[in-house]
């Protein structure tokens, strides 16, 4: 059965090595502007810590505004690779698309928190939606198997936040390419996630500090992939 997408039908099939590749072209976007995108980083931690800080409401709205901030990243590689400099004004980007772009990032980020937050429960007993009865002691080891879970639940829609917003897939086209792409070329997302993984256990490791490098690394890295594979 044919994709209900056309934009699906003309997805490139890539080797898993394919990876490494776009690893080495999000260092070279990251180096055009390394400390607007880091800032673009730092914006979208402090903005998650913000809103965990809110009693109640405020986890549950950081899932919807925060995958919006973190967009910022995207369109500051997009300005990097178009020989323009990302802007801090690139934070607030997403807000301003179409309802359908916003919808797919809000909901295809919540499918990825949905897979740590039954991880944390499953792991340690954790409620994510309420940080602040977050046990202080849990060991490394089962925060990075709950970001991993998290990983592996979203690659297959690591694309829906750039169909949407530089392509204009709408809600239902952006999953469908994504999940395409990801179907097409299994080895190179794995390979894609895994570096990401590790990308973040380091940031994590160093209390949060190499995040502000991981983060748009992973973005421009993104970026990359789905220039490469969904628009020849």
């Amino acid at each position: 059965m044919r994709p209900a997408d056309p934009k699906a039908d003309a997805i490139a099939s890539v080797p898993a090595s394919r990876a490494l590749v776009w690893y080495g072209d999000a260092m070279r976007l990251w180096k055009r502007g390394p400390v607007t995108l880091s800032m673009l980083a730092v914006l979208t931690v402090l903005a998650q810590v913000a809103f965990e800080l809110v009693p109640d409401v405020g986890p549950l709205a950081a899932k919807i505004v925060v995958p919006l901030i973190a967009c910022g990243m995207l369109y500051g590689a997009a300005a990097a690779e178009a020989g323009a400099r990302p802007r801090l004004a690139h934070v607030f980007s997403a807000f301003r698309a179409s309802a359908a772009a916003i919808g797919a990032i809000v909901v295809s980020s919540g499918l990825t928190f949905a897979a740590e937050w039954f991880a944390a429960d499953a792991l340690a007993g954790v409620n994510l939606l309420r940080p602040t009865a977050t046990p202080a002691d849990i060991d490394s080891m089962t925060v990075l198997a709950i970001y991993a879970a998290g990983i592996v639940v979203s690659l297959p829609m690591s694309f829906v936040p750039l169909a949407a917003l530089f392509d204009d897939a709408g809600f239902v086209g952006s999953f469908t390419v994504s999940v395409a792409a990801f179907a097409r070329n299994p080895g190179a997302f794995l390979l894609y996630g895994a570096i990401a993984f590790a990308l973040l256990a380091v940031g994590l490791l160093t209390m949060g500090l190499g995040l502000v490098i991981a983060l748009p690394l992973i973005a421009c890295a993104t970026f990359v992939a789905w220039r490469d594979l969904c628009t020849r």
